[in-house]
């Protein structure tokens, strides 16, 4: 199953209102990750947002600060890791 699942935020986690932010996973797995699928938590839920190792929001508004979460899966399970992305 995957492990060492982490999240990386580029250019940081604390970014400016307007500009753009990437949100990149990654995890050790063998055999390779299926897919990875990332959510937020939004009011108490989560919401799915796309699957893909990368999620990128070109221009950042406060409607994007929150916990993000990204699950790793392959065959033999998943891992989840977070982050909380802030909008200065």
């Amino acid at each position: 199953a995957p492990k060492n699942t982490s999240v990386s935020v580029l250019p940081s986690s604390s970014v400016l209102e307007g500009s753009s932010v990437t949100l990149i996973c990654s995890s050790d797995a063998n055999p390779a990750v299926l897919n990875y699928t990332w959510s937020r938590e939004s009011e108490g839920q989560l919401e799915q947002l796309q699957i893909g190792d990368t999620l990128t929001f070109n221009r950042t508004n406060r409607k994007h600060r929150g916990w993000y979460h990204c699950t790793a899966q392959n065959q033999h399970g998943s891992q989840n890791s977070s982050v909380m992305l802030d909008i200065q």
